[in-house]
């Protein structure tokens, strides 16, 4: 079995971003999760560009409960629809600062609705992600 993809992500819900991040495994591993700008504007860069010692205000996502040597750096960032798109071209550019081949890759609430979705439903949202992501690739 192939070695899931590390991403990281900017939510506001925990519930939602812990329930996609299940959806995504196998195939993708959300390692951080910040549930708000600050967060997101402190933790995500420094993380993307290697300090694997990066403190996670949430406590969300698998590098949470590992030692700093097991942790993974993110190689995609992933919004959710709460997120204006201030917020994500902001993240992304902080992190672009420390990894300048970083993509970023949001769901809309629009997206969410188009398959089928009535709200933040976690499954549709994943395969929303997963659609968007191989789209990119």
């Amino acid at each position: 079995m192939a070695t899931p993809v590390p991403v990281a992500s900017l939510g506001r819900d925990a519930k939602v971003s812990e329930a996609v991040r299940e959806r995504l495994l196998p195939d993708y591993d959300v390692v951080h999760t910040c549930l708000d700008l600050a967060a997101a504007e402190t933790e995500l860069p420094a993380l993307f560009g290697g300090n694997l010692h990066t403190a996670n205000a949430a406590g969300l996502g698998s590098n949470a409960t590992k030692p700093a040597d097991q942790r993974a750096v993110p190689q995609l960032v992933l919004f959710g629809g709460d997120i204006p798109d201030e917020e994500v071209s902001r993240v992304t550019e902080l992190i672009r600062a420390q990894a300048p081949s970083i993509r970023s890759v949001k769901v809309s609430k629009l997206d969410v609705l188009k398959a089928g979705g009535l709200g933040p439903n976690p499954d549709v949202i994943a395969k929303v992600y997963r659609k968007k992501i191989a789209k990119d690739e």
